[in-house]
Formats: C-alpha cells, structure tokens, sequence
C-alpha cells in the first residue's frame, strides 16, 4: 500500500483507523440511530474525528452528506439533498412556435422610359409554419421533494458542519425535518462544543428529542494507536520514544497525528510498504520537522486578525517583550498563551504568570481587568469574525481560555514561541 492510503489527514482513514474502543462511541452511536424518533447531534472539537466516525460506521445506510460550509440558503440546503439522491428539480414541456416565411409571385407588366424599363410585379403572399420550441421549469417546492425522496428511498442525512450555517436557515431546516424525524428519517448533525444547543435553539419543541453524543480530544495512547498501525502495515520501525512526541504535539488531533507520520515517512523515503526486512526510520522529528509543518497550516490568518485586536481611533502602548519586539497588549496576550506551552485549557492566574515570562522586566504586567478585557474582545473576534471553527473560547465566569482548534495550538507552539 502507498503512504497517502494508509495516513490519510483530512479523509476517511482504513488501516489507521481507530474506533476509540473504551469511549464506546460506535455502540452509542448506532444505539442512537437504532432507536430511531430523535435527532442525533454529534459535537465535539473541530478535526477530532467526528464525520470519520459518522462515515464509517454508515457507509452502508445510503448517506446523504450535505456541508453546512456550502449552504447559504435555505433551497441550496434541499438542492443539495436532491444533486445526491440524482433527483430531477427541473420539468420539460415542448411548445410549438411559428416562424414564417414570406414569397410573392403573380402577374406584372413594364413602362418603357427611354433606354430604361422598370418591372412592375403583382402577387400574393405564402408563409409557411415551423419550428419547435422546449422549455425548463425549476421545481416550485424542493424542500417537499426532498423530504418526500429522502423518506420514500429510506436515506439516512448526515449535516457536517451545522454550526457553518446561517441561524435563520438554521431554523427552518431544523423545522422542516422535525415531523419527518418523528416519521423516522434518520438526521445526524455535526458540530462543534459550543455551537451544541444550535439544533434546539433553532427549534423550541426539538428539546428532550434530540439524542447528544460529545466527542472529546483523543488522549496520548488513541493518537499512537494510528502510528502503530500505520507504520506497521508499511514495515517500517519507528522508536515508541518518537511516536510518544508525535502523539503530544497533534494536541489531541488525529488529523495532524495523521499528518505527522506520513511526513516523517516521506522523509525517510518511504513511499509505500517496504518489500522485506522491516525498514528502520532514521530521519526522526526535529524542530525543522515541525516549523516545515507549521508553515503548510492556515491558522496565522486567525493569529494575525486576534492580534490587530478590535479596530479603534488611537495607537495602543506598546510593550517589549523578552524577545526585544514591541508590541501591544493584544499581541503579548497571545505570545503569553503561546509561552503556557501552549496548554489548551489556561486558567487566568496561568495567563497572567505567563505574561510575566514574556514580557520584558523593565515592563509592568497588565492588570487583571485589562488581560479579560483583551480575552473578552478576542473571544468575539474568534466567534464572528474567523471563518470557521472559533480558534479560542473565553468563559469569562470561570476565568478559563480553552485553545478549541488542535491547529491553531500547535502555530502558536512552533510559529510563535519560537
């Protein structure tokens, strides 16, 4: 087998793929669906698993998969259902049209004038009728279409990315496929933590008939599970003490353990499943091996759009950090979370002792209404203003920030502590 079909990040895995045994997420999940009557909402932290896990244990039940990222309205939403069923939205009539054709013929005479004669002609005119017209008319009701083909055809629906979709959209979806949940249409949604109660929220009655299944980050033992595997099929070796550190820098993600050992293998040359004696991976992990990784991800947008902060009139102050920079208080906020390690769950006296280590010693630390201030305005900035998954959540009652994007954990660890 090559590499990219046994580490796949970002698809749906095979040889590496790890059920998670002991948080008997599978058994729960097809209790769910078993029993039918209930929309199943499956939430947990962006890139840990949850359309994996969705995929594979249905991929026999005809699933519908509609992306939430690609729905702007509510017709797109039913369209989508339709395009995967290869349903017809579009009726054909044929009309007849005419077009004519005009000839004269009959009897005619001339007037001589000098060296010049002009015809004089008289007759009737003939048309004649062809032509075929054929037009196309859009269905009128593609959400009663849809519901009628997803129940007649016994499909189960499954909505990745539910949180991506407008909540006024949000609501008529959910409105819609209440009574034929009740009928029994199987409908999984997937979102994450903090959007959780975005399916009852959307709909007052779907509250006690919704069936919640959270998926958490994946701990050390789960992620080296996909390394064993993996590097197993491919008949290669590679030392438990550099396994250990690929499962701690993937900051609970699967995807980017997945990421992580096909790298390290196209490092050492190994393309696909070595022909005899088990091969040996010498080229091991390394600083560069990660800040190559590191510049390959999207999360510096998301740093850099925390880091301008809210737009206002005047220059914030600026303070130095250890690293000689000059910076203001948004920017050493996030190298403060940064210097935690980063941890993903940071309690505020953490934050403000890592403020402490990365600002300058001529330089006072910020108060503790400035540090929630700044938390507080980032934590909206994350949540309206970021494409996607919120990368930080602030909760401010329990003085508690939580790095929810594994990703953006590990651009601040390798593109920013350094």
């Amino acid at each position: 087998m090559k590499v990219n079909e046994i580490f796949i990040a970002g698809g749906l895995p095979t040889v590496t793929y790890n059920p998670r045994e002991d948080l008997q997420l599978e058994r729960k999940l097809t209790d769910f669906f078993d029993i039918g009557n209930k929309l199943i909402s499956v939430t947990g932290p962006t890139k840990t698993g949850k359309t994996v896990l969705c995929s594979k244990l249905f991929s026999n039940q005809n699933l519908i998969k509609i992306s939430g990222g690609s729905i702007t309205s509510e017709d797109d939403f039913w369209e989508a259902i339709l395009h995967d069923i290869d349903a017809e939205i579009y009726s054909s009539s044929t009309q007849n049209s005419n077009s004519t054709t005009e000839d004269s013929a009959g009897t005619g005479g001339g007037l001589n004038v000098g060296v010049i004669k002009i015809d004089l002609k008289k007759g009737e005119k003939e048309s004649t009728t062809t032509g075929i017209s054929k037009t196309s008319t859009k269905v009128t009701n593609v959400k009663l279409l849809a519901l009628k083909e997803l129940l007649e055809q016994k499909r189960a629906l499954l909505i990745d990315d539910f949180h991506y979709i407008d909540s006024k959209i949000q609501i008529q979806i959910i409105r819609a496929l209440k009574q034929p949940i009740f009928n029994g249409l199987k409908v999984m949604v997937l979102a994450v933590p903090h959007r959780a109660e975005d399916s009852t929220r959307a709909e007052s009655e779907m509250t006690g008939r919704v069936a919640q299944l959270q998926i958490p980050f994946w701990n050390e033992t789960e992620l080296k599970d996909i390394a064993n595997k993996g590097f197993k099929s491919l008949n290669v070796y590679c030392k438990p003490t550099e396994v250990e550190l690929l499962a701690t820098e993937s900051f609970g993600s699967p995807h980017l353990m997945q990421e992580f050992c096909y790298y390290i293998c196209i490092n050492n040359g190994i393309t696909s499943t070595v022909v005899g004696p088990t091969k040996e991976l010498t080229k091991t992990t390394d600083e560069k091996f990660f800040k190559e990784i590191v510049d390959t991800i999207a999360s510096k947008t998301a740093f850099d759009r925390l880091a301008v902060g809210p737009r206002q009139r005047t220059d914030r102050m600026k303070r130095k950090l250890k690293n000689g920079q000059q910076v203001d208080i948004y920017t050493a906020t996030l190298h403060a979370i940064a210097a935690t390690g980063p941890k993903t769950e940071i309690v505020y006296e953490d934050l403000r002792s890592s403020m402490r280590k990365v600002l300058d010693d001529s330089e006072s630390a910020p108060q503790r209404h400035e540090i929630t201030r700044v938390l507080k305005k980032m934590d909206e900035i994350a949540k309206k203003e970021i494409k996607g998954e919120p990368v930080i959540d602030w909760d401010n009652e329990n003085s508690k920030l939580f790095i929810s994007d594994p990703f953006f954990a590990f651009y601040l660890k390798w593109a920013v502590n350094e």
